[in-house]
C-alpha cells in the first residue's frame, strides 16, 4: 500500500498491509519561521519516514493574532517565554474582533504548510493543527486557564463574544489550510476535562464554535479531534464530524477499544505522550505498540501518541514505535 492508501484504509477500518504510525514533537528553536519549521518537519518525514505528517505549529501562533508576544526558545527542548499576555478583564474580551487569517502568525502557517505539501508530494497524508477557540483564550490571558474559568462564569457574554470572534478566524484559517495541501485538521482542545468544564459549559463554549471551525473542513477525508487532558468529557464530542479520535488513554478516560464502539470512528494512540515516552527503553514502545494493534485487533487504529512527545526523544525509541508495526 501507498502511505495515502494505508492511512485512508485504517480510518475506513478497511485491512491494511500493516496500522499506519506518526509521530509529533515540538522543536522550540526551529518552529519561529515559516523556513525552519519546513525545514525541521522535512528532516522528521525523511529520517522517520512515516506514515502521515501532523507538522508542530508553534502553540501561540493563534493566540499572536490578538496580540500575545513572546520570546522565542534557542533551545530545541527549552519552551518560549512569554513578554506579554494581552486580555485580562471581560471588557478586554468584549472588545476582541475577527483578524485575517491569511496575515500574521497564521499566513506564516500557510506558507509552511504551502511549502511542505510541495515537497512530500500528494501520497503523504498531512494533518494541520488547529487550537479551538476556548484554547486559545488562555493564552491570551495573564491568569491563563484558571482566568479563563473564572470569566466562563462570572461574564459568560463576553467569553461568547471573544470565542465568536476567534471561530470566524479559525474558521478561515481551517478553509484555507485545506486549500493549501491539508487532507484534515488535528482539531484540539484542552479545556473539555471534568477539572475545568462541566457538560454545559462545554455545549456553550466549545460546541456552536467548534462546529463552525468543523463545518469549514468536512469534506476533508481525515479531520482528527485531539481532546486533551485526564478525566475527558468524552461524550460531549461523540457525535463531531471527525475521522479519526486522538486523545491520552490514561485513567478516567476511554480506552481505544471503548472509544472506538462508542462512535464508530477510528483512533489514533497507543503510545505514551511527554514526559513518559523519552524515558521508555525502546522495547517497551515497541510492546505497547504491537499491544495497540492486537486490542484493535489492526483495524480503525493509527498508531501514535496521546499528545506530543518531546523534543529531545532519542531517535531509538522513535524507531522503536515504527518497529511495533512492521
Amino acid at each position: 500500500m501507498t502511505k495515502r492508501e494505508r492511512v485512508m484504509a485504517a480510518v475506513r477500518g478497511d485491512p491494511v498491509d500493516r496500522v499506519p504510525v506518526s509521530l509529533w514533537l515540538h522543536n522550540f528553536a526551529t518552529e519561529n519561521s515559516a523556513e525552519t519549521l519546513t525545514a525541521e518537519t522535512l528532516r522528521l518525514a525523511r529520517r522517520f519516514d512515516w506514515d502521515f505528517l501532523k507538522p508542530q505549529s508553534r502553540a501561540q501562533c493563534f493566540a499572536e493574532m490578538w496580540g500575545l508576544r513572546y520570546a522565542p526558545s534557542r533551545e530545541r527542548a527549552t519552551p518560549y517565554t512569554v513578554a506579554r499576555a494581552p486580555l485580562a478583564t471581560a471588557d478586554d474580551l468584549r472588545r476582541l474582533e475577527p483578524a485575517d487569517a491569511r496575515t500574521g502568525a497564521l499566513g506564516e502557517q500557510l506558507q509552511t504548510l504551502h511549502a511542505i505539501r510541495k515537497a512530500v508530494g500528494p501520497d503523504t497524508p498531512i494533518i494541520w493543527t488547529v487550537f479551538s477557540p476556548l484554547m486559545v483564550l488562555p493564552f491570551l490571558l495573564a491568569g491563563g486557564r484558571a482566568m479563563a474559568v473564572s470569566l466562563m462564569r462570572s461574564d459568560p457574554a463576553a467569553v461568547d463574544h471573544a470565542l465568536g470572534a476567534m471561530a470566524e478566524t479559525l474558521a478561515a484559517y481551517a478553509r484555507a489550510a485545506v486549500a493549501e495541501g491539508a487532507d484534515g485538521l488535528f482539531y484540539a482542545t484542552n479545556m473539555a476535562t471534568r477539572e475545568l468544564s462541566t457538560p454545559a459549559e462545554c455545549r456553550r463554549f466549545q460546541r456552536p464554535h467548534d462546529l463552525r471551525i468543523l463545518g469549514q473542513t468536512q469534506p476533508a477525508p481525515f479531520n482528527v479531534l485531539h481532546v486533551c487532558g485526564a478525566e475527558i468529557l468524552f461524550d460531549e464530542f461523540a457525535d463531531y464530524p471527525m475521522a479519526a479520535l486522538s486523545w491520552a488513554t490514561v485513567p478516567g478516560n476511554p480506552s481505544l477499544t471503548d472509544a472506538h464502539k462508542r462512535t464508530g470512528r477510528a483512533v489514533i494512540g497507543g503510545l505514551p505522550a511527554k514526559p513518559v515516552m523519552k524515558g521508555l527503553p525502546p522495547a517497551e514502545v515497541d510492546a505497547r505498540g504491537r499491544r495497540a494493534i492486537a486490542e484493535m485487533g489492526g483495524r480503525f487504529l493509527l498508531l501514535g501518541p496521546d499528545c506530543s512527545i518531546d523534543p529531545d526523544t532519542p531517535d531509538t525509541v522513535m524507531d522503536a514505535a515504527t518497529a511495533a508495526t512492521r
